[in-house]
């Protein structure tokens, strides 16, 4: 567990990553607290910090749906709902709560801080919720639309790109077809998480290249993540070297 003035600074530099400041900081702590610190310490946070998490998960679902309907006036429900999960699932969270320093922050008991625990997807993901959760009843609505823009706007990307795509896999392998190329194959990178909230990590080969990583609370999600990540590896590819035929 770091020391108090090392997380007081991590503390400080995410509000300053988030761009938003707490008024209450104790919401904060709350949120930032997981209950493997409290089975150690006794702390009363851990219980805030669940219902936090309960929360900012209706929160980000609730902005997703609004930012979606504002800025994509042509999809029709079924799309949305699928583009709007994209966006707020487990490893879409994680993803965002890395690229905030999340785990760094996050006060952990022994055990978890030894197995490597805050950096595992279903750790992040909750602490994320609850973070949101955490600013919605510091600062309201107009705080989180603000981090949502500001911290998922790579998710958006992706997520609007693929658009009502359900078969990422599918597509990847017509791809590598219509182009000579073996078919891709999956490999489990590794498993965290208990038992009731797993989360997977996969790669995707095609020959002896990796081309992309996912993740996911099944290995069906993690695959179609990875394969995500390697039609937008292809399109990056096709973008700055114009050598990769039409998908």
């Amino acid at each position: 567990m770091p020391e108090a003035n090392e997380q007081q600074e991590q503390w400080t530099l995410l509000q300053e990553r988030i761009g938003y400041e707490f008024a209450r900081p104790e919401r904060l702590a709350a949120a930032l607290t997981h209950r493997s610190y409290a089975v150690e310490t006794g702390a009363t946070e851990p219980a805030e910090s669940q219902r936090l998490e309960f929360l900012g998960d209706a929160v980000l679902g609730a902005v997703a749906a609004e930012w979606l309907v504002k800025n994509v006036p042509d999809w029709q429900e079924g799309t949305l709902t699928k583009v709007r999960s994209r966006l707020t699932n487990g490893a879409a969270l994680a993803r965002v709560a890395r690229q905030m320093g999340l785990g760094a922050c996050l006060r952990v008991g022994r055990g978890v801080e030894q197995s490597g625990g805050r950096e595992q997807d279903s750790i992040l993901a909750d602490a994320l919720e609850a973070l949101m959760g955490a600013v919605w009843l510091d600062g309201g609505v107009g705080a989180i639309r603000k981090i949502f823009f500001r911290c998922f706007a790579e998710e958006i990307q992706t997520a609007v790109a693929a658009g009502g795509d359900d078969n990422p896999k599918g597509d990847l392998q017509e791809w590598m077809q219509g182009n000579g190329q073996p078919a891709p194959h999956y490999n489990v990178l590794g498993e965290s998480g208990p038992a009731h909230a797993r989360f997977f990590r996969v790669a995707v080969v095609v020959g002896e290249e990796k081309m992309g990583e996912g993740s996911g609370s099944s290995k069906r999600e993690a695959e179609m993540n990875a394969a995500r990540e390697a039609l937008k590896h292809l399109e990056l590819t096709k973008k700055f070297t114009g050598k990769m035929g039409n998908k």
